[in-house]
């Protein structure tokens, strides 16, 4: 069987410069790393131009010489996080999910979404969320979602409710900016928003951040039923619950 080949020769020779330049102890010029890399003179040329107004390389204007660059470490420093948080959280996550007999999600913010990295579902689950891993929800129908956005700036709630198309996903999904951003300000006082039936049909959801700091609120994890199975007592356990694993997850995370 044939072997996979990578899609797009220039990517593939772009990584071939940003792995050499990773081995190296000092900056390269254009020339060293157009010979170690086997490329041309100017392709060299044309894709360092790129990586470095991406911020991948940086070039140093004095001896034109070439070094990685901060985007790099932003991307390396971003995934580490992500790494440690699903580490970390995993326990935490699934003594909750075994805690409630419910389905418990863990998401992240990217762009317009929230996108989803981990789940937890009952073996047992009549009626089976359409989220999975890898799976991107909204924001403004999400319990995760809206408990992201509350852990925004105003500003960065304000552009994403001014350049999204809300649109019905169910009879409940709320499409109006104005009570969206009520909801936002609750969840802000409460430390938890909900999703009632606005992403799914009969499905309820509560969601909040993994924790307050910078890095910790750009993920969020939740908590999922159906929405005949709500009560005052089930919806104030769940809240408890919920609670409980935020206060464990911030602790063992502080350093985040």
């Amino acid at each position: 069987m044939q072997a996979n080949k990578p899609y797009g020769g220039v990517l593939v020779k772009a990584v071939r410069i940003l792995d050499y330049l990773s081995q190296t102890q000092s900056p390269q010029s254009m020339t060293n790393i157009a010979v170690e890399c086997q490329l041309t003179m100017s392709t060299t040329n044309k894709i360092l131009d790129t990586l470095e107004i991406l911020g991948f390389v940086r070039k140093n204007m004095g001896d034109k010489t070439y070094a990685l660059g901060p985007r790099l470490l932003q991307l390396a420093n971003a995934a580490f996080i992500q790494f440690d948080l699903l580490r970390e959280s995993y326990p935490i996550l699934y003594r909750l999910f075994q805690k409630v007999d419910a389905t418990v999600n863990m998401g992240m913010l990217q762009e317009k979404s929230v996108l989803y990295v981990n789940k937890f579902t009952p073996a047992v689950n009549r009626h089976v969320t359409q989220s999975r891993i890898g799976f991107r929800e909204d924001l403004y129908c999400s319990a995760m979602g809206k408990a992201l956005l509350a852990a925004q700036e105003d500003d960065y709630i304000e552009g994403y409710l001014e350049n999204s198309h809300l649109e019905k996903r169910t009879d409940y999904t709320i499409i109006q900016p104005e009570i969206i951003r009520r909801q936002i300000a609750i969840a802000r006082r409460n430390g938890y928003a909900t999703d009632n039936r606005e992403a799914e049909d009969n499905i309820f959801c509560i969601g909040t951040t993994m924790g307050d700091s910078q890095a910790l609120s750009r993920y969020a994890f939740s908590i999922s039923i159906p929405y005949d199975q709500l009560t005052t007592k089930r919806f104030e356990a769940l809240i408890g619950e919920l609670q409980k694993a935020k206060a464990v997850i911030e602790y063992q995370l502080t350093e985040i």
